[in-house]
């Protein structure tokens, strides 16, 4: 999703919010049925420790390159922008990854989904295409959701899409993805796994630490039927670690506690009824509720959930129907002044020790994210809804005077700033730098 061209429809959800639901946009208890993980399955580190690594300025620091049986997963966040407009900006990102891929022990990478702008746009498709090609040469393993922007419309700026021939439903306006992404282009891979019959979700296998890896891409509002197919993909494979990635499921409107109602209900989590429509949007077959109720919860060897689409870093853990937690993530930069800046999260997996390090680099800086830089950004997006949604927040009944002096506050040095800041990174849930201990056998024993 780009924040800037969607509808927030900021007075309707509001009014519906706080006329018939207690703790708007809360992701409990509806969100996974009361159901809350172990307060210590989540756990920080410091990570602070810095070893500069003189021969490879972009690179990690030497002390955070994996060691042993020690490997990285790439996560990549929605490079829309970098596909419609930042081609080598987009290609400099991947490549990134495939320079790096045996030094650091890179044994997957996934994308959230959004790859390209337009979805009927061929020139946005061939600038992915030319970015993951440093993938395919350099034979690393790889798999990409299909996000929202990935579909075809039913007319685009070049007229009317052309017929489907033979394909209809997702497999008709997600043709431009199969065509560039799908399964016909993997097929001879040993570790691609295969396709839903629409073409839309896929899974890939690999082996690395010891442990069987299984990486679950699916659909944007997955359909029914697909998590049909995913359920048979993961009974099939019992005792596999699964990783999901997929499109729109999580949100961060960066409204805390702090601000005044009703902002202040609108809490970060899995998209609800409620928060939909504060996107502008609708939702699709399958709600990111039911999601997590009906498929992730019920498949106990799901331990990980990374998803984009919003602009924002957002985790949440909560458990699985077999008491154990699920690390939930949200990554997504597309909105910064940059365009997203070359910003990708490396999952750092230390089998031995049941931990996985969370590390955000820039691929175009080589600097590593620090817990709450993310900051500004949160304070401009704050500044963006006031500008864009002036009549709606004017008919909440709303004091503008008050809001526009809070955000001038927020923006300069002083109590105001601190407790807004504090609001936002205080509990560590919009970090960029963590750990966290991960019983992966538990995982393993609960599936077979």
């Amino acid at each position: 999703m780009q924040l800037r061209s969607g509808r927030w429809f900021l007075m309707l959800s509001a009014i519906l919010c706080l006329s018939h639901f207690s703790g708007c946009g809360s992701a409990e208890p509806e969100d996974s049925g009361g159901v809350t993980a172990d307060a210590g399955a989540q756990t920080q580190t410091s990570l602070d420790v810095i070893v500069p690594n003189s021969s490879d300025p972009l690179g990690l620091p030497l002390n955070f390159i994996p060691q042993g049986d020690e490997f990285m997963v790439a996560v990549i966040p929605d490079t829309q922008i970098y596909a419609q407009s930042f081609p080598k900006t987009f290609e400099r990102h991947i490549k990134w990854l495939a320079d790096r891929a045996a030094e650091y022990n890179i044994v997957f990478v996934s994308h959230v989904g959004d790859i390209v702008q337009f979805g009927d746009r061929r020139n946005e498709w061939n600038n992915a295409v030319a970015a993951y090609d440093w993938l395919r040469d350099a034979k690393v393993p790889h798999g990409l959701a299909i996000g929202s922007h990935d579909f075809s419309k039913p007319s685009s700026y070049e007229g009317p899409v052309k017929p489907c021939g033979g394909a209809t439903g997702p497999s008709c306006k997600a043709q431009m993805y199969i065509e560039h992404f799908g399964a016909s282009l993997y097929k001879d891979e040993p570790w691609y796994g295969g396709s839903s019959p629409s073409g839309t979700s896929s899974y890939q296998l690999v082996q690395a630490g010891g442990l069987k890896l299984l990486f679950l891409h699916l659909m944007h509002d997955t359909p029914p039927a697909e998590l049909t197919w995913a359920s048979e993909v993961l009974d099939a494979n019992p005792g596999a670690l699964v990783h999901l990635t997929t499109h729109r499921y999580m949100f961060d409107y960066r409204m805390t506690a702090w601000l005044p109602p009703p902002l202040s209900g609108i809490k970060a989590g899995r998209f609800n009824p409620i928060t939909y429509l504060l996107g502008g949007q609708s939702a699709g077959p399958t709600t990111a509720i039911e999601l997590f109720n009906e498929f992730i919860a019920k498949h106990p060897n799901i331990f990980m959930v990374h998803c984009g689409h919003v602009d924002a870093e957002f985790r949440m853990v909560d458990a699985n129907q077999a008491g154990l937690p699920v690390y939930q993530s949200l990554v997504d930069y597309q909105d910064m002044a940059d365009s997203g800046g070359g910003w990708l999260r490396l999952l750092w997996f230390k089998p031995k020790q049941n931990r996985v390090e969370v590390v955000t680099i820039s691929t175009e800086t080589g600097q590593l994210r620090n817990n709450g830089d993310g900051f500004e950004h949160s304070i401009d997006i704050v500044q963006y809804y006031r500008k864009a949604y002036n009549s709606e927040l004017e008919g909440l009944g709303l004091d503008l005077e008050m809001i526009d002096a809070l955000i001038a506050d927020i923006k300069n040095p002083g109590p105001s700033r601190d407790a807004y800041q504090a609001s936002l990174y205080g509990a560590g849930d919009r970090d960029s730098r963590y750990s966290l201990q991960v019983n992966f056998q538990a995982y393993i024993d609960a599936s077979k």
